[in-house]
């Protein structure tokens, strides 16, 4: 299979609809859609999920009610199984809580004429640290094998800086 050339629309696109599905109570079940039901995984604040139903479980067990969410920026780079390598930077508050910075990591594998969310990786930019910490950063690796090793076949790094007023 090709490398997609929409591939930054389809991400884009795809983090809109997410998002609003995620935001929205009422609509969040509906991402069960979005996951396969064997061969999604997930890994949120560290913790590791595979299938659509324990991704699910896992987001509507998150206890609050409201989310106002910023999205900084969408990285997304074409795979060459035809898939979107999608990075996304942003900051969400939920409930009365203080605004987060936060990371998500999203592979979406094609599937016919679409795609299914292959890969979710999702993680707030908190430092448990005194000192000032450091501007967060987040990079994606996806390796492949070559041998007995592997090779970096795509790398995005983002600097967790909200450029906004």
């Amino acid at each position: 299979m090709a490398l997609n050339p929409q591939y930054d629309a389809i991400g884009k696109g795809f983090i809109q609809q997410y998002y609003t599905l995620f935001d929205d109570p009422a609509q969040r079940a509906s991402l069960a859609n979005m996951y396969n039901v064997e061969t999604s995984f997930m890994t949120f604040e560290g913790v590791q999920l595979q299938g659509a139903v324990k991704i699910m479980e896992k987001l509507n067990s998150l206890a609050f009610q409201k989310i106002t969410r910023l999205v900084t920026s969408v990285d997304s780079q074409p795979m060459y199984d035809g898939g979107v390598l999608i990075n996304v930077l942003g900051r969400l508050q939920t409930d009365e809580d203080q605004p987060h910075g936060y990371f998500q990591t999203f592979v979406l594998k094609p599937i016919g004429t679409s795609f299914y969310v292959e890969h979710d990786m999702f993680r707030l930019a908190l430092h448990d640290c005194d000192e000032d910490p450091p501007h967060p950063y987040m990079q994606s690796f996806v390796l492949k094998p070559l041998g007995d090793t592997f090779f970096i076949q795509h790398d995005i790094f983002r600097l967790g800086i909200h450029d906004i007023a």
